[in-house]
């Protein structure tokens, strides 16, 4: 059973992740306003939603190979551990030397930056452990984490630019705390494999009846009744900041938000409510060369420098992405799978996971 609610999750993170950086990039700084109100708003899919959907890719990965080798009576749990640690070793490997690239062109300081790929390198490591955990237990680590990051992070901030423990821990912790700092957004992803854990456990039922009515029960009707509440908790909690990127509310907010949007998926996709036709799912595109495209898309920082204003930003943002699209479903039909980087960072890791053992 393909998770559909899962591929086009992963491939609205990537478009709108494309789209938000062409505003911040070519925006001029008097409407930067533009850029913070679609980043704000639609953070449930920009970062945070690229670590959710990378949780639940990874215990279903995980969950289906292990079924996999059981079934070639090949059931090494050593095996399944190193393709899946390498895997997060090589994308972290990745981040490294992309954070280094990044400090030649900006003046962030550092490479250790907690861009997004970083984040997810280091919170799939962090996540392997849990894998073995009941989900909800799991549920409860990120409510708790979340939770102390707000009191850690208000006790760590007296010691910011200190030579000492404290202050270097703080560097680790919330270095440019405007971006994916592990804390905040580590939870994310384990909360992904809560619900990688329920697709991969609804496709063991018998017959497609028997799965639906399974993520009708578990993933559909508590993900609609705890987003609702967690939206509102945010909005009351710390209003008008339930938005802003670095507190507790907008973490509950983005996260109430994506249990929303994933039972959407679901009941339109999974459940067969909306029929799309293949050839114009372009979102897939996305999904497909989610890495490739992550990387590949930065080259368009250097096509215009910040000089549109709020208005004239339209005519060139709107062109780029449908050309953007029509540039990976060429790709896709011509080269498929050779071009994808997850495709590859996965077969290496099989590589050195086979050789170790």
């Amino acid at each position: 059973m393909r998770v559909q609610a899962l591929d086009i999750f992963r491939g609205l993170c990537i478009f709108y992740m494309t789209f938000g950086h062409l505003v911040n990039w070519w925006v001029i700084y008097a409407d930067y306003w533009l850029y913070e109100i679609i980043w704000n708003f639609g953070a449930f899919v920009g970062g945070g939603g690229f670590l959710f959907v990378s949780g639940m890719s990874a215990a279903l990965s995980y969950r289906r190979r292990k079924e996999k080798s059981q079934l070639l009576e090949d059931s090494s749990e050593n095996l399944i551990r190193n393709e899946y640690m390498l895997r997060a070793l090589l994308i972290f490997l990745i981040s490294t030397i992309w954070n280094l690239v990044g400090t030649i062109y900006s003046n962030i300081p550092g490479v250790w930056t907690w861009f997004v790929i970083q984040t997810i390198s280091i919170s799939l490591l962090l996540a392997w452990p849990f894998l073995k955990t009941s989900k909800q237990f799991r549920l409860y680590v990120c409510f708790f984490i979340w939770i102390s990051n707000e009191f850690l992070i208000i006790w760590l901030s007296a010691f910011r630019g200190e030579s000492n423990f404290l202050g270097f821990l703080y560097y680790f912790l919330y270095n440019v705390p405007e971006q994916n700092v592990i804390l905040a957004y580590f939870p994310f992803l384990l909360a992904g494999t809560i619900f990688g854990d329920l697709f991969y456990e609804s496709s063991l039922k018998e017959g497609l009846e028997k799965q639906r009515d399974y993520l009708r029960k578990k993933v559909v009707r508590p993900s609609i009744i705890g987003g609702i509440f967690l939206v509102i908790f945010a909005i009351l909690f710390e209003f008008p900041n339930f938005t802003t990127k670095e507190t507790f509310s907008s973490h509950m907010f983005t996260f109430g938000l994506e249990l929303l949007l994933i039972s959407f998926l679901v009941i339109i996709k999974d459940f067969g409510k909306i029929k799309f036709k293949k050839n114009y799912s372009v979102i897939k595109y996305y999904s497909y060369y989610s890495f490739t495209i992550f990387f590949a898309h930065q080259l368009l920082y250097f096509v215009f420098p910040p000089q549109f204003n709020a208005l004239e930003i339209w005519i060139y943002i709107v062109p780029t992405m449908v050309l953007v699209t029509i540039l990976f479903r060429y790709i896709y039909i011509k080269v498929g799978k050779n071009a994808s980087l997850k495709f590859y960072i996965s077969k290496f890791a099989t590589f050195l996971a086979e050789k170790l053992s």
